[in-house]
């Protein structure tokens, strides 16, 4: 896959590339099932949903179960998560130059391994519960940042509800099929996805699940590199 020196994007049409994003997506999804269903009901890939997290607890409401509504934690996962998209654009690099995607990526696969590190063997409580739920935002934070890097349209990992409202208004402006339809419905798919293995794993424990984001991560890195995206590095 032929890349110009300032970096222009890859072609989204490379079915190794396509099957990367859709892995990352995966990824999103089993990251967001170990915080919220292990972790103390903390996103760490969904902001949105930290943010109303936070004002549901501020309100005192007796329908909100304190208990599990953690300030500290989902403090926690915003400053990280902003953290992450912080490092993964300065490893991904600046617009003009080529992108350095496979150090991007690199980066988020150690975070997301050093979150497995503090989960297994330990119960997430306390300390551990913090740092795993730091180590798992900062990597969506990486991630986002340096699939951004990549400028592909209407791709995004980590946030559906630009996607879901576009396609749907798409829709009507257009009064046929959107441009790039096929793209933003399997981003919706696939975090859907991600989040159903996530949340089947989580069952055994927070590790096992978040291990195996590790692995999907994994794949979906080795699909990247196949398609020649990863060659782009300065």
């Amino acid at each position: 896959m032929s890349k110009s020196a300032a970096g222009d994007p890859p072609s989204v049409r490379d079915p190794w590339l396509f099957t990367g994003l859709c892995l990352l997506t995966v990824v999103t999804g089993m990251v967001d099932a170990t915080s919220f269903l292990g972790l103390g009901e903390v996103f760490t890939a969904n902001m949105t949903g930290n943010v109303l997290l936070l004002g549901f607890a501020a309100t005192g409401s007796s329908a909100v179960n304190i208990n599990h509504l953690s300030f500290t934690g989902t403090l926690v996962a915003l400053g990280a998560f902003v953290a992450g998209a912080v490092a993964g654009g300065a490893v991904a690099g600046r617009r003009g130059r080529p992108p350095r995607l496979g150090a991007g990526f690199a980066l988020e696969w150690l975070v997301l391994l050093g979150a497995v590190a503090t989960l297994v063997g330990r119960q997430p409580y306390g300390d551990v519960r913090y740092g795993a739920v730091a180590l798992l935002g900062l990597s969506m934070g990486v991630q986002n940042a340096v699939v951004r890097r990549m400028g592909l349209p209407d791709v995004n990992t980590t946030v559906l509800t630009t996607t879901l409202g576009g396609l749907a208004a798409d829709v009507v402006e257009i009064g046929g099929r959107p441009t790039n339809a096929g793209r933003r419905i399997a981003t919706i798919t696939f975090i859907f996805i991600g989040a159903i293995i996530g949340g089947v794993l989580e069952r055994h424990g927070a590790q096992w699940s978040s291990t195996g984001a590790v692995v999907v991560m994994t794949v979906a890195w080795v699909a990247l590199g196949l398609s020649g995206a990863l060659r782009a590095i300065a």
